[in-house]
């Protein structure tokens, strides 16, 4: 076999694509041409070299890409938590600015009691100009006998029929065991009747023939 024909075949020979039958020519001349047989270690050297440097160079790929990926997290997390704490920021401030609705503070509110004819009056406002009250009322067999007072921040989204003041219950009396409710319907009061008023921090109570001693007076 000539040296050009076995340098020709050596690659395949190396990869294993060579048939028996030439395998045999290549190794019967390997033992009888030390130069052939040196250039075929030669070039298996070179190819392993290669390889181990390709295979550093897919490792130093795979780690650059995998730095690249946890930089690429670590960004995003920052900006994930920093939307997020923006966000929390900016609904903590609208809920305290426009919603944030609780029972008032008893030393918030200016509580009078009002009388005109038979009727008496518990009203209720805002010692706080930026503040607007909402009354929540229970009923006991026709007339209030609870009462919570709750305040608001003033805000851009409060309707404008609650910037207009307090509010104001009205008790209608016949006399002093009897109240007038709002369907026309009279209502016996017993002594022991009592308008509970709750704010955040007490509950004032008074009795319901109370108010009609406003009326003597």
């Amino acid at each position: 076999m000539e040296h050009n024909v076995f340098r020709d075949l050596a690659p395949a020979y190396i990869d294993g694509l060579t048939s028996e039958e030439t395998n045999e020519q290549l190794e019967k001349h390997m033992e009888e041409c030390e130069e052939c047989r040196s250039y075929l270690n030669e070039m298996k050297e070179d190819l392993f070299l290669g390889g181990e440097k390709e295979s550093k160079k897919e490792k130093g790929n795979i780690d650059y890409f995998k730095k690249v990926r946890n930089k690429n997290r670590k960004k995003i997390l920052v900006i994930v938590s920093s939307i997020l704490s923006v966000f929390l920021i900016l609904i903590t401030t609208y809920y305290f600015m426009f919603v944030d609705m609780r029972l008032a503070g008893a030393n918030n509110i200016e509580t009078n009691v009002q009388n005109q004819d038979k009727t008496v009056s518990l009203s209720f406002e805002p010692k706080k100009s930026n503040r607007y009250l909402i009354i929540q009322q229970a009923w006991n067999e026709g007339y209030v006998d609870s009462i919570f007072v709750y305040e608001m921040r003033e805000g851009f989204s409060t309707p404008e029929i609650l910037l207009k003041g307090g509010f104001s219950i009205p008790y209608t009396f016949l006399d002093e065991n009897t109240l007038l409710v709002d369907n026309g319907k009279k209502q016996k009061i017993k002594d022991t009747d009592t308008i509970s008023i709750h704010y955040r921090d007490r509950t004032e109570k008074i009795l319901v023939k109370d108010l009609y001693d406003k009326i003597k007076k």
